[in-house]
């Protein structure tokens, strides 16, 4: 199989904006299912809400993606917010 065969046989492209909508409300129930800890869990109502000011005040919206997935990612880390030596962990 030479080049040309490759490209014509693999899916093109589509190059055209797409969007992703969800609602807040469903963010927050599928944080709250991949929360890693009961003390991480009790944290999403905050995040999301911190979300939801975030869009309010304008961010646009490759930053807000950006803070979902790193909200995402804090809240499904399973490892505990307090540590052995009594510093506290928390996502700023």
């Amino acid at each position: 199989m030479n080049d040309n065969q490759t490209r014509k046989t693999a899916r093109p492209r589509n190059e055209t904006s797409g969007f992703f909508i969800a609602s807040w409300q469903s963010l927050e129930e599928g944080l709250t299912l991949l929360a890693g800890t009961p003390e991480r869990g009790q944290l999403v109502s905050e995040t999301v809400s911190a979300l939801r000011k975030a869009q309010e005040a304008g961010d646009p919206p490759s930053k807000l993606l950006l803070r979902v997935l790193a909200a995402t990612a804090f809240l499904a880390d399973d490892r505990p917010l307090r540590s052995e030596l009594g510093g506290v962990g928390a996502m700023t």
